[in-house]
């Protein structure tokens, strides 16, 4: 891989990290002089202020924003820095690319997405649709668009359920004033719908992939989530080879014609043995760099296929029995950094003094 200059967002890399700052990771293993800027929706992404994070920083505008906004803060970008390739990592901001790809092309800044019918497709309310065509189980799921059809269908699912965010947040609820709330707050927060879905007592599992856009997969890894945190995002999880998910996945891959980037969710059940379709996301997870450490390394591919227009060799087959534990650090910033993004200013690393870290003591 030559010097490729690669926009990345998602840097977040808190309690409920973004899948920004693992790409970055991956990239910089297989490309350490690729030169990496970070797109970012807040100053306060933790991602930002890494060592050996993203040499350029710039604010971007909110998706819901629209996509002149969206056009016209990449203009600006790209008039101070050229880029060669964009991996974005949100799903709200998937949604509104998936529609630009052709005005980002023009720019000369490749994306490798799906189309907004493949997007529609996988999405959460139209999922059982999608699952029925390729075989594969999926819990009984309800789209509604406000607090009565809410009630309505928590009735007719029983409970307990799982209710779902448009784009993001999921919560066990376990009646209906529990109900209430949480379709309040999911409304008012991603709009509608929401999704209740029938809950499945299992286990979860996570399959991460690259689609080719022609119904062939480019690369493959699967876990077993073995931490959960409190909001049900996997802390932890361990390699495995499951020929029922690998088969459900290929399945639903080949049906979509999938392009670039997923990650499937499902649930093992614990009666019937099989897998349950919970999620398909347009992106690589929050755990993206474990499979590179292995050698596994999906955004190397990526970026690999998007710069020289070729199909890569097909990525080695990962190990079973590898595990990730995801752990806190604390990262070190300036406050002028800060100041800068807050105001939409960006931020140029290279060109940063950074604090001391070996600073005077005055003990004695």
């Amino acid at each position: 891989m030559n010097k490729p200059r690669i926009a990345i967002s998602g840097l977040h890399r808190g309690d409920n990290p973004q899948p920004g700052a693992g790409i970055l990771r991956s990239i910089r293993m297989a490309c350490p002089d690729a030169f990496i800027a970070g797109l970012v929706y807040d100053a306060m992404e933790s991602g930002i202020y890494v060592d050996n994070g993203p040499d350029a920083t710039y604010a971007m505008p909110y998706p819901t924003s629209g996509a002149d906004a969206f056009l016209g803060r990449m203009d600006q970008i790209l008039a101070e820095t050229p880029l060669d390739v964009f991996i974005p990592t949100l799903d709200s901001e998937i949604e509104l690319l998936s529609h630009l790809q052709d005005d980002l092309t023009d720019r000369g800044l490749l994306t490798y997405l799906p189309d907004p019918e493949m997007l529609k497709r996988r999405s959460k309310s139209r999922l059982h649709e999608l699952a029925a065509k390729c075989g594969v189980e999926t819990p009984e799921t309800r789209a509604v668009y406000d607090l009565k059809g809410a009630q309505a269908a928590g009735a007719a699912l029983g409970y307990p359920l799982m209710v779902k965010g448009q784009y993001y947040d999921a919560y066990v609820i376990g009646n209906e004033a529990e109900l209430t709330g949480k379709a309040s707050t999911l409304l008012a927060q991603w709009g509608a719908p929401i999704i209740l879905q029938r809950l499945i007592q299992g286990t979860e599992f996570n399959a991460m992939g690259l689609g080719d856009g022609e119904g062939g997969i480019i690369g493959l890894c699967c876990i077993r989530k073995t931490i959960l945190s409190d909001k049900g995002k996997g802390l932890g999880g361990i390699t495995i080879h499951d020929n029922k998910l690998q088969k459900a996945v290929s399945s639903l891959i080949e049906e979509l014609k999938w392009r670039g980037p997923f990650e499937i969710e499902t649930i093992k059940d614990d009666r019937s043995g099989g897998h349950s379709l919970i999620e398909i996301n347009p992106r690589f997870p929050a755990w993206v760099h474990f499979p590179s450490m292995f050698g596994v390394n999906f955004p190397a591919a990526l970026v690999e296929m998007m710069t020289t227009g070729k199909r890569p060799a097909p990525m080695p087959i990962y190990p079973a029995g590898h595990f990730y534990l995801r752990h806190q650090v604390e990262v070190l910033g300036r406050l002028g950094q800060l100041a800068e993004l807050s105001t939409g200013s960006d931020f140029n690393a290279a060109s940063a003094t950074p604090p001391s870290k070996n600073p005077t003591s005055s003990l004695p």
